[in-house]
């Protein structure tokens, strides 16, 4: 269930307008390698932004919201928390920098009458499958999230995130020495 670089691209072309760099505005870089970050995946436009990039990737992003620039592209519905494939999503919403997909044309009516709620990047998360008790590699490999007491849960898949929702109390705990601020991860092809 990686979300590769080469499906990425594809999605954003048949998505609104194209994601610039996070870091100068600028068109992403050809077939530069993307990076994830709080469940985000964005590509920079050179060899020189991965530095400042992976320094403070909370303040590109609210740098470039600021300029009304769409530099990343969520991974999941903020809405249900599930994985979402752009190219099969019912619509998308632009906000603080990100391009959000959904599922159904309610989850994008449930966003848009609240974006702050749904659109907020977690501060803490823990990208470990409290279900099933096993790391979750990636913001791309996982299956879903369930924000819980402040806290960003990833889990490894669809049965697990209906778990998790159900249950966020009982499961929890299981990933609290996971705990961390998000970090700039680079996915594998």
């Amino acid at each position: 269930m990686i979300f590769t670089a080469a499906l990425f691209a594809l999605s954003l072309i048949q998505q609104g307008p194209a994601l610039v760099c996070p870091i100068t505005g600028s068109d992403p870089m050809e077939g530069a390698k993307p990076f994830e970050y709080a469940g985000t995946v964005t590509t920079l436009c050179c060899m020189s932004c991965p530095s400042a990039f992976k320094a403070n990737p909370a303040k590109a992003y609210k740098s470039s919201a600021e300029q009304h620039l769409v530099v990343a592209q969520f991974l999941f519905d903020p809405v249900n928390g599930g994985r979402i494939d752009p190219k099969k999503a019912k619509g998308f919403s632009d906000y603080n920098g990100i391009r959000f997909s959904f599922g159904t044309a309610e989850d994008k009516k449930d966003f848009d009458a609240d974006p702050k709620k749904y659109g907020t990047l977690p501060t803490k998360e823990a990208l470990y499958c409290a279900v099933e008790n096993h790391a979750v590699k990636s913001y791309s490999a996982a299956g879903g999230f369930v924000d819980y007491n402040g806290v960003r849960y990833y889990v490894c898949c669809d049965d697990c995130l209906m778990q998790m929702n159900t249950n966020p109390a009982k499961y929890a705990p299981n990933a609290e020495k996971y705990i961390k601020t998000p970090v700039v991860l680079t996915p594998e092809k």
